[in-house]
């Protein structure tokens, strides 16, 4: 969830009533860019980064970008996407003391695409303690007309050094799947394990990430891969 830094600010920022509005940013530096398990960067680098607005009364905005390769120059599917941009504003709220929830509308750009593959998505995500529960919702998935639904579960633990863990698991169905962009993949589940620690201002992670697709669709390398991967990441924020 690419507004989890403003959600973790106004965590912050609701409880200390001086602070009206804040505006940070962000830049990371990843060895694959992955969604949903997929690589969108052809298990190749890519450079992220976005600024977040917050204000303690619960609204926020921002936006992020990263570069994309979905596909190799001259593959028949070759759209020419090489950056994804996303604007998205919502409201966040505390439900008690270790509990709180938030909304979210997404709009995906990828300027530059021969064919429009922009499209929106609806998040509702609720924390409790340090569990996060997820649900999106896009109505038009990559301008296909037809829907697309993800839901996930995360949960981060405390490790001694200062390292933390979080384990993720994510499930995406929806009417894509029977669209033949979908060029048959069906309804899969996602995983992974991220170990992260702060060190001289800038966090540093690891993730192992993995799906459940089988053959034929399993792509172990390259372009789209969504088989097993250790995934590096450098951000600073700012």
């Amino acid at each position: 969830m690419k507004n989890r830094s403003a959600i973790l600010l106004l965590s912050t920022a609701l409880v200390a009533p001086l602070a009206q509005a804040e505006i940070t940013g962000n830049v990371t530096l990843t060895s694959d860019y992955r969604v949903k398990g997929i690589s969108q960067t052809g298990e190749n680098p890519a450079i992220q980064g976005g600024f977040d607005y917050a204000h303690d009364a619960g609204f926020f905005a921002g936006a992020w970008a990263s570069s994309v390769d979905f596909f190799e120059a001259g593959d028949s599917w070759d759209n020419d996407e090489s950056i994804e941009i996303d604007l998205y504003a919502g409201y966040f709220g505390l439900l008690g003391d270790h509990a709180s929830y938030d909304v979210t509308l997404y709009r995906y750009f990828y300027p530059g695409a021969i064919d429009n593959i922009d499209y929106n998505e609806l998040i509702l995500g609720a924390d409790i303690g340090p569990l996060r529960l997820a649900y999106g919702y896009a109505n038009d998935y990559i301008d296909l007309g037809e829907d697309y639904h993800y839901v996930e579960a995360n949960y981060g633990l405390e490790l001694p050094a200062e390292f933390g863990l979080e384990l993720h698991l994510g499930y995406s169905f929806g009417g894509f799947f029977d669209d033949p962009a979908a060029a048959g993949l069906e309804e899969y589940v996602d995983y992974g394990l991220t170990l992260s620690r702060s060190l001289a201002g800038v966090d540093l992670s690891l993730a192992y990430l993995d799906t459940d697709i089988d053959a034929p669709y399993a792509i172990h390398g390259d372009y789209l891969a969504n088989q097993e991967a250790w995934v590096v990441s450098l951000s600073k924020g700012f």
